[in-house]
């Protein structure tokens, strides 16, 4: 037969051993924290020397130049021969309403602007 009786709504004392575990739980991850931090790093290799600054620079003028020549198997051609190119096709293009030429890209015609009214009187 089940006990009818509620249980006591008196605490029983201060819970010092969860508290007790808390702590060392505590003290245990502070630990570890530390061990980590002062440990040295064994999942990487050797440190990589740094590279010279001015070692560095010239590489990246040199694939600049290479690019800009042409010689990159990225680019499709010269930057002469393609300013040639787009200079050929704007000079093939002149006509009245683009008296220097038209480059090969569209390009947004300026929008005309209204002459303000010189008596005033249109103002409200």
């Amino acid at each position: 037969m089940p006990d009818d009786t509620p249980p006591s709504a008196e605490p029983t004392g201060f819970p010092f051993a969860t508290a007790a575990a808390a702590l060392a739980g505590l003290f245990l991850f502070a630990g570890l924290v530390l061990v980590a931090y002062y440990s040295p790093n064994y999942l990487s290799g050797p440190a990589e020397p740094k590279a010279d600054p001015a070692a560095k620079l010239a590489e990246v003028r040199a694939k600049n130049q290479a690019v800009l020549d042409g010689a990159d198997p990225g680019t499709k051609m010269p930057v002469g021969r393609a300013t040639a190119e787009v200079l050929t096709f704007a000079e093939k293009a002149k006509d009245d309403k683009a008296k220097q030429g038209r480059l090969p890209f569209p390009v947004e015609p300026k929008a005309a602007v209204a002459p303000a009214p010189a008596d005033g009187k249109d103002k409200k």
